[in-house]
């Protein structure tokens, strides 16, 4: 059997965050905490390795033969449930030349699954400038409902954020996140909200405008689907769903390890009890999963 090895989250407060989390069985420290980094190495939120005193990054600093890396490499992917309370900034995120460059990091490509959302939620995804100057001109005068694009959601719907992609979360949604390990975010437009110090919180214009895609990328959305995949080139995911059989997923790809979060129910896998919100990773083996139980699961890894 795969080696499976389970995660402790970290919980980030955020100016928009809520108690939704504790939905998921988090034991979350307080009523304003808006994502759970589920699995991450990254120093802004460290997960640990549940029963061990040890942080997912030093596992992995010290097990870089385990997963086929480098030295030189960290962590590829960090992975959130992120429950907004109030909407989000609008923002875009760097490529990897632009971060590298800037801020010596990954860039920032990410990828929603819309885990809950109200009734006709939409999401801001996209822009509808068609040459920069016009974009610029928009965002001078605060023309923001003619220069975003708003997309409608759905429950189990998946959409990929490609670096250069405007976007924003809104109230009451509620999505897992994959992602390049990066915490790199220039916000645009941020609703004039000022933080609890009773200041504007930052905006970073100049950047946004040196990332934003002129024109618009097209959209990548994914509708409900009980059979996800998705692949691009730097990250893949799977949607698994259990219903009363048990099912064997195989992992038919020449992996080294991948990482998986419960998004729904409770489950055996691998003769490993997990429920609601429960994540790990594992080192493969022989390359399968036997998941027993009433669940639906997201698996995702990197090709290497």
């Amino acid at each position: 059997m795969d080696r499976i090895i389970k995660i402790k989250p970290f919980f980030s407060e955020r100016i928009w965050g809520g108690e939704k989390l504790r939905e998921f069985g988090f034991d979350i420290p307080k009523n304003n905490i808006g994502e759970a980094w589920v699995i991450s190495a990254h120093e802004n939120g460290m997960s640990y390795l549940e029963g061990e005193n040890i942080s997912f990054k030093d596992f992995y600093e010290k097990n870089k033969d385990i997963f086929c890396f480098s030295k030189e490499e960290q962590y590829p992917l960090l992975t959130k449930i992120i429950t907004a309370n109030d909407f989000l900034s609008v923002q875009v995120h760097p490529n990897d030349e632009y971060a590298k460059n800037k801020h010596n990091s990954l860039g920032k490509p990410e990828s929603w699954y819309i885990l809950d959302c109200p009734e006709n939620a939409k999401l801001i995804y996209g822009h509808k400038a068609e040459s920069i100057n016009q974009f610029k001109e928009m965002v001078k005068n605060g023309e923001w409902n003619n220069l975003l694009k708003e997309v409608e959601i759905n429950k189990g719907d998946f959409l990929y954020v490609e670096p250069g992609k405007i976007h924003a979360i809104t109230p009451g949604v509620t999505v897992y996140e994959i992602q390049r390990s990066s915490d790199i975010t220039y916000r645009l437009y941020d609703y004039d909200r000022i933080d609890n110090n009773g200041k504007s919180r930052e905006l970073h214009i100049e950047d946004s405008l040196k990332n934003v895609s002129i024109p618009d990328t097209s959209d990548v959305i994914i509708r409900n689907n009980k059979d996800l995949k998705f692949d691009c080139e730097y990250f893949s995911l799977e949607k698994v769903t259990v219903d009363k059989e048990k099912v064997v997923w195989k992992c038919n790809m020449d992996l080294k390890w991948y990482q998986f979060t419960v998004i729904k129910g409770k489950c055996l896998i691998n003769d490993l009890e997990f429920k609601l919100g429960d994540s790990a990773f594992c080192i493969k083996e022989e390359g399968e999963l036997t998941i027993e139980g009433e669940s639906e699961l997201l698996i995702s890894w990197i090709n290497l």
